[in-house]
């Protein structure tokens, strides 16, 4: 597999818009090209090679070979692998906002924490987060019918609010606790927390939400009993039936 080696020159104070950072994109190019690739640092358009270090293996290959290892600080550094099919993206530290925006397939590994809206409107592949999350994983945009479509996101820490927002299909699973209202207006998927969640699945359709820790349950769903579940005994409850839901929430405790 063909390595590209990317890191930060220097610390960023302005974001940088770097949806090129992608295996689909770099891996045909020579290194020299790559340099030359065009990404926006706030209003100003410059060549990678302005803002990072540019090393690796020589020699052009098909995405599905490709590993992009980002090493350092990238939490400044916006949409790194957006809509790759293939491959593999490391960053080796923290990630900016939009990682893996519309991605299909391959893999990406974030081992320090990510930004808002990872894996927005994401439809294949694998996103593996070793810190925490912030706000919006696997959700869609103002005005889109549909966030996460397909693909799995795996995070090891925490997450913030409206975690898989819009939801259509896929698997999303926190071990921590999440923010305010995960799983808002679903139409399908799996998600699964480990800790705690606050009014989960308001206003969803369908789809499955299990809660292992604590959940504050809206008063729109409906509790049908206790169910056996990997392991645990959960509350099961079905809802949200202020829009027709046949979603399920599972549950240890609620408030």
């Amino acid at each position: 597999m063909r390595e590209i080696v990317i890191t930060p020159l220097k610390t960023f104070s302005i974001p940088i818009e770097a949806e090129k950072i992608c295996p689909n994109i770099v891996s045909s190019l020579a290194l020299k090209e790559i340099e030359g690739i065009e990404v926006w640092e706030g209003n100003r358009k410059m060549p990678l090679s302005d803002l990072f270090r540019i090393s690796g293996d020589e020699g052009s290959t098909s995405p599905e070979d490709t590993l992009i290892s980002l090493k350092g600080d990238f939490s400044r550094v916006k949409r790194l692998g957006e809509k790759m099919s293939a491959g593999e993206v490391v960053v080796k530290g923290n990630a900016g906002m939009h990682a893996g925006n519309s991605m299909t397939g391959g893999e990406m590994t974030i081992k320090g924490d990510a930004a808002d809206w990872l894996g927005r409107e994401m439809r294949g592949g694998l996103i593996t987060v070793k810190g925490n999350a912030a706000n919006y994983v696997g959700s869609g945009y103002r005005g889109e019918s549909c966030g996460m479509r397909g693909g799995e996101i795996a995070i090891e820490g925490s997450a913030g609010d409206y975690l898989a927002e819009h939801m259509c299909g896929g698997k999303i699973a926190v071990e921590g606790d999440v923010g305010d209202f995960p799983g808002a207006s679903n139409r399908g998927g799996t998600i699964h927390i480990g800790g705690n969640a606050y009014l989960p699945g308001a206003e969803m359709a369908s789809g499955t939400i299990i809660v292992k820790g604590r959940a504050r349950v809206l008063p729109s769903y409906q509790l049908e009993g206790t169910v056996g579940l990997e392991g645990m005994t959960l509350k099961k409850f079905l809802g949200d039936l202020v829009d027709n839901g046949k979603g399920n929430l599972y549950a240890t405790s609620v408030e």
